[in-house]
């Protein structure tokens, strides 16, 4: 596990280290993102030969024999139909479903192309070519999916066990944030680098804002209401809702056990980008799992997938 975080830490200092939007340093094709999609994909590429003796295996070639592993899927979203049902990238066949054939590289990066953050991944496999966006836009939790795509595989089961973890609750969101004083300038560029995170290009608009003392107030909630739009659009908590209510169905024989481990304090907020705070992701992280409800909900679930229950975990 340690190796793991490691590891993690390690390529999110290297992926996120310099912010080329804020240098002016923008990478070849990347005019609208902030960081340089060749290091991430280098660094994907690299995991995936160390683990697999080749960078171009593809979704499909994930023999379960050959490398055993479990089946396997991201999700990603069309870039010119975001509004549209997601793209499952898999590495199992199912009812109805068969193995994606793009690399597994390719759905990594498809699947991280947070728009302002990397550019689209254009997958030519199979034509015509598609370029896809983070599938976090909408398909932030992709819990339902996975329930769907496990119904799909093993089409005669009736019980199944849904382990979700969460990447921390982030704040209510508000269109005007009222409590906030409309002169504190300091909440005025937080607000700003938020926005910028998702709007990179905005900084044309307002030009010197970094030394401005206030910013117009129509400016002002306007950068309010797109931060509070970003927010929704990435949240992750009515799936959680929602599963949490269909899991707990009043007939029986609807019910599963499902087990959702989600920081509810102080990490939610921290950017996809913020490496440097990793202390902070690791002593929250770890005071809520040695809160008393999360123990026992961790013994629950340990449980449950050892024993597989017949209706539900109690």
């Amino acid at each position: 596990m340690n190796e793991c975080i490691y590891a993690y830490l390690k390529l999110s200092k290297e992926v996120f280290e310099i912010d080329k939007v804020l240098l002016g340093k923008i990478p070849v094709g990347d005019d609208r993102c902030r960081f340089d999609h060749n290091i991430l994909e280098a660094a994907i590429k690299a995991i995936i030969k160390d683990r697999l003796n080749s960078e171009d295996i593809s979704m499909s070639g994930l023999s379960v024999s050959a490398y055993g592993v479990c089946p396997t899927f991201v999700v990603a979203k069309k870039a010119v139909h975001v509004d549209g049902p997601p793209t499952v990238f898999r590495s199992y066949a199912g009812d109805g479903i068969r193995p994606s054939r793009c690399a597994i590289w390719q759905a990594a990066r498809a699947t991280s192309a947070a728009p302002s953050f990397f550019k689209e991944m254009y997958i030519d496999n199979p034509l015509p070519g598609v370029n896809y966006v983070d599938g976090g836009l909408g398909q932030n939790n992709p819990s339902q999916v996975g329930l769907d795509e496990a119904a799909r595989i093993w089409r005669t089961s009736k019980y199944f066990c849904l382990v979700s973890i969460g990447t921390g609750r982030q704040r209510a969101s508000r269109i005007i944030d009222t409590s906030k004083p409309k002169n504190n300038i300091e909440d005025q560029h937080s607000l700003f680098e938020h926005v910028k995170s998702f709007v990179p290009n905005i900084v044309l608009l307002v030009p010197g804002w970094k030394t401005a003392k206030n910013f117009p107030p129509g400016v002002f909630a306007l950068i309010q209401m797109a931060s509070a739009l970003s927010s929704m659009v990435t949240n992750s908590e009515d799936v959680h809702q929602r599963l949490q209510r269909t899991s707990r169905a009043i007939d029986v024989d609807k019910q599963f056990p499902y087990f959702r481990f989600n920081v509810e304090r102080d990490v939610g907020d921290i950017g996809l980008e913020e490496w440097k705070r990793e202390e902070d992701l690791a002593a929250n992280t770890m005071s809520y799992l040695e809160e008393q409800e999360a123990e026992e909900r961790k013994k629950m679930c340990v449980n449950c997938l050892i024993n597989p229950p017949r209706f539900k975990c109690k």
